[in-house]
């Protein structure tokens, strides 16, 4: 999953791939927002930890052989995933593992419901409670 911020239709994002396109920086190709002249974008997320923007080559790479596929997690979309995991498992997922659950939640329906789907929670979202308590406030 890719961060979407507020939309792949909008400069407010940090989806890398999905909405950049290929450059150098740091020293290694991969996706970047930025201009026709190379200059980078800044990136939006409302995860501290995919505001970033560029993605790393393996990343790159594995898109350009077609190995994985990449899909946009827009910041309300990515809340939503928090809420429910909190409320239906008492588990306080980071809002970059919220992004991941959004996308599962997502292709969970495109699936039989026999289909298992594993997400793996890195981090805790305690640290995030300040944060997303501001954004559904600025976002109801």
């Amino acid at each position: 999953a890719e961060a979407a911020g507020e939309g792949l239709d909008t400069p407010h994002h940090a989806a890398s791939i999905s909405g950049g396109s290929p450059g150098a920086l740091h020293g290694a190709m991969t996706y970047l927002l930025q201009n026709d002249e190379g200059q980078i974008h800044e990136a939006w997320s409302i995860s501290a930890g995919l505001d970033y923007p560029g993605v790393g080559p393996e990343h790159a790479l594995l898109h350009d052989l077609g190995r994985v596929q990449y899909q946009g997690v827009t910041d309300r979309e990515a809340v939503e995933a928090f809420q429910l995991l909190c409320r239906f498992e008492g588990i306080i997922p980071a809002l970059e593992s919220s992004h991941a659950l959004a996308a599962a939640i997502r292709e969970a329906g495109k699936r039989p419901k026999t289909d298992a789907i594993l997400v793996c929670l890195s981090g805790r979202g305690d640290k995030d409670l300040e944060h997303i308590t501001a954004y559904m406030k600025a976002n109801p």
